[in-house]
């Protein structure tokens, strides 16, 4: 009989910058991102980068959605350097709107 055997780790942390991890190395992440435009992040993106908070504070939208969406980028041009090719990237999309 085959038998396969296989390791798991599990990483819980910021995903725009896996120090340690090596490329390729990843064959699954699972992330639920905060998402832009949705007043309940706003906060914590704002930590982050605090351009997005004066943005939002001038009612500057676009500019915001922009900075936002800047963040989440470099958690996924990090997720294309540490997923195998052939791994899973699966992305939790929550359906709320800002108004």
């Amino acid at each position: 009989m085959f038998e396969l055997e296989t390791r798991h780790e599990i990483l819980i942390g910021a995903a725009e910058e896996m120090v340690g991890v090596q490329d390729g190395s990843i064959d699954l992440v699972v992330t639920s991102p905060p998402y832009p435009m949705i007043e309940m992040w706003d906060e914590g993106l704002a930590e982050q980068d605090p351009r997005i908070a004066t943005a939002l504070a001038e009612g500057a939208g676009e500019q915001a959605f922009e900075l936002m969406h800047g963040l989440l980028d470099r958690v996924w041009a990090e997720l294309a350097r540490v997923v195998r090719p052939g791994g899973f990237v699966c992305v939790n999309v929550g359906d709320a709107t800002r108004k």
